[in-house]
């Protein structure tokens, strides 16, 4: 194997498929053992410094009680009950990477969406994802009950930083195409009080991070003071299904948006995207974070014109029955055209020579209608772009310290630093030259936790979606109403 677990204390030696069936045993009892207090080493191979921007030899990575704890840890025999792993000279060791578009929902059954976070978080961590902002979620009592299990150590996945429910009319999915149409579980005559009600409610629950999508100007407004009021951050969908703001992106702005999503200009590079230069100056004055989704809005296309975007076979991890009507559905069709499309990968590129280089993020925007999940598919938006131009390095800063910062937590994740919590992936390859070598990954840490992506993967197969006709009501999206009399 490419790498060595040892323990110092020579009590015995441990080879790492006996850590490979520990890790099964984790999912397979839904309890961790309580291993986050035990010493890890990682010696040899390379790691991304995100203060130098380079990689670095990698001269002794101590972990401690799920903690980084030193960068130049040499001493062994100072430390009992410690592991040791040794890498080789082609192996990197990055920080753990943050999904800040990270669906949990799936639409299996045409009948709207709903989330499956169990093997759908397992996939995510398996990849690499150590955190995940959920970006709006039809089941969100459902969601920070999986979250809270995680944290526990009952469950295994990424760390959910939770965004509750949709805050606009998006709540009713595509039954709502703009934020003047009516929907039950956010009515076109709902009152500020109301608006300030739900965020207060959700910031009580442990949302850090709100998603606003299909509100008006004035709600939009409100919902970004009050979540401001209880420390949680805002990010946006703007445009509405009818090609237009819901709320104008200079407005958003100025209200103080935290993120946009998506898309700086509504055009393809005519008239609608006159004020992109000017959007990008306001964006990159008033610290605005950007992420542009490319994969899922390039979709289809995308798919067809980058070689090895898809490289393994995910349908395999869905039951053979979700796998035959997902058969059946056949492709979606484009998220976009060409010229629009084309439009949002020049946006990308101005933004990040213009200077939004600490302020692009990486998301995956991948509701799952197809065979594809979205674990995969953060490996899709980092190869798409550096495909189109972004350095390497600059990615993997979006994917980590950049998001980490977004979400106001970059002091305890998004970088391999003293003192921050010991999410790192460890993988065969060097990522700055080709940003495709973050797939190969040899193991996960998280929190100190190390997992085998394999076993993980092994775990999950065959297992999202309904296993028949009888279990369609599961996968059908319930909308509940915001007034309950």
């Amino acid at each position: 194997m490419p790498l060595q677990i040892t323990r110092s204390n020579n009590m015995f030696s441990q080879c790492f498929c006996f850590l490979c069936a520990a890790v099964f045993l984790l999912f397979n009892n839904a309890k961790s053992q309580n291993i986050k207090s035990e010493s890890i080493l990682i010696k040899g191979g390379w790691y991304i410094d995100l203060t130098q921007m380079k990689k670095e030899k990698n001269r002794g990575i101590l972990i401690q009680d799920g903690l980084i704890v030193s960068l130049n840890h040499e001493d062994q025999k100072s430390l009992n009950n410690l592991r040791q792993i040794n890498l080789i000279d082609s192996q990197t060791i990055l920080p753990g990477m943050i999904d800040m578009h990270a669906h949990y929902n799936f639409d299996l059954v045409d009948q709207g969406r709903v989330d499956e976070v169990n093997f759908n978080g397992m996939i995510f961590l398996a990849n690499g994802v150590t955190s995940t902002w959920s970006a709006g979620e039809y089941n969100p009592e459902r969601v920070i009950k999986h979250r809270d299990s995680i944290n526990k150590g009952d469950k295994l996945g990424p760390r959910i930083f939770n965004s509750g429910p949709y805050f606009g009319g998006f709540r009713c999915e595509y039954n709502v195409k703009a934020a003047e149409d009516d929907c039950v579980a956010w009515p076109n005559d709902i009152s500020e009080q109301e608006i300030r009600n739900e965020v207060n409610k959700w910031a009580q629950k442990g949302v850090i991070s709100i998603k606003i999508k299909q509100a008006t100007p004035g709600e939009a407004k409100i919902l970004i003071e009050e979540a401001h009021k209880n420390g949680m951050t805002t990010a946006a969908h703007l445009a509405n299904y009818y090609g237009e703001y819901d709320v104008d992106l200079r407005d958003a702005i100025l209200m103080g948006l935290d993120r946009v999503e998506h898309q700086i200009t509504l055009g393809n590079g005519g008239e609608k995207s006159k004020e992109m230069d000017q959007m990008i100056d306001l964006m990159i004055k008033r610290k605005i974070y950007y992420d542009a989704n490319l994969q899922m809005y390039g979709g289809i296309n995308l798919r067809a014109q980058i070689p090895d975007l898809v490289w393994t076979d995910e349908s395999k991890y869905f039951t053979p029955y979700a796998q035959s009507l997902l058969k059946e559905r056949g492709d979606p069709p484009p998220e976009s055209e060409e010229a629009e499309f084309n439009q949002r990968v020049v946006e990308l590129i101005t933004f990040f020579e213009e200077g939004g280089q600490d302020l692009m993020i990486v998301g995956t925007d991948e509701p799952v209608y197809t065979t594809l999940l979205p674990g995969f598919a953060y490996h899709r938006e980092l190869y798409a772009m550096q495909y189109f131009g972004i350095p390497a390095i600059n990615i993997i800063k979006a994917a980590t310290i950049n998001a980490a910062k977004s979400l106001g937590i970059e002091d305890i994740l998004g970088s391999i630093d003293v003192g921050k919590e010991a999410d790192l992936v460890i993988i065969n390859g060097d990522p700055i030259s080709d940003i495709r070598n973050a797939r190969n990954i040899e193991f996960v840490i998280k929190e100190g936790v190390i997992y085998d992506p394999v076993l993980l993967l092994n775990s999950a197969e065959g297992m999202i979606g309904p296993k028949n006709s009888e279990e369609h009501s599961a996968w059908q999206l319930s909308i509940e109403p915001l007034r309950k009399y």
